[in-house]
């Protein structure tokens, strides 16, 4: 079974239904006015406001004070320091005379300058003498052989210390001018021993007459 409400309840009920139903029947009323191309906002105008918090700078921070130096202390010397005393010597008085009679020392010989090193040598100055290994015939120029000149060339040239001619020197050619081509082309081809001074190969000078004669 239902309690049956206080008597004063029901009708503040009847009239909170009426008033909605009078609410709910102007709503069309009010929507058609306002309808059309405007929108909620142009009826009920909304300004946003955008509001920037304010940012607080931190306090400056003082820099740290210099601590001052201390004030410089000038110390005075009341005294100043003993300057070294400087100790004089006394040397005697020696005076005496040289006899000039006296030999004033033993001359001394300069040291003998070295001899020269030679780089050749004569053929009269080795031990042994330089031979002949090879030795080509130099060549018979042709216009003396067929004008039937012979003759005969003196020559000078050096034999090194590995068997080597080199340093042709014409001393004398008879006739002048004939055969000294010949001579100069082939004695560089010619091979020899070295001549020897104190057991040891030496540069040597030699000097020979080379006849031409026909056969």
């Amino acid at each position: 079974m239902f309690e049956r409400p206080p008597d004063g309840i029901a009708p503040a009920v009847s009239l909170a239904l009426l008033v909605n139903v009078c609410l709910f029947a102007l709503l069309p009323l009010l929507l058609d006015r306002h309808s059309g191309a405007r929108s909620y906002e142009e009826i009920i105008p909304v300004n946003f406001i955008r509001i920037r918090p304010e940012i607080q700078k931190p306090p400056e921070e003082k820099p740290p004070e210099r601590e001052k130096p201390p004030p410089e202390v000038l110390l005075r010397l009341s005294q100043q320091a003993p300057k070294p005393r400087q100790l004089k010597l006394e040397t005697p008085d020696l005076s005496f005379e040289i006899n000039p009679k006296l030999d004033m020392g033993m001359a001394v010989m300069p040291p003998p300058e070295p001899e020269p090193v030679k780089d050749f040598f004569d053929q009269g100055e080795v031990d042994q003498l330089p031979m002949t290994v090879f030795r080509m015939k130099p060549l018979y120029p042709f216009r003396a052989k067929r004008l039937s000149i012979e003759g005969n060339v003196r020559v000078k040239f050096l034999v090194d210390a590995a068997g080597r001619v080199s340093h042709v020197n014409i001393l004398e050619s008879n006739p002048p001018g004939v055969f000294d081509e010949s001579v100069l082309k082939a004695l560089p081809s010619w091979r020899f021993t070295p001549g020897e001074l104190g057991g040891k190969a030496v540069n040597t000078w030699m000097s020979t007459v080379i006849q031409f004669e026909l056969e």
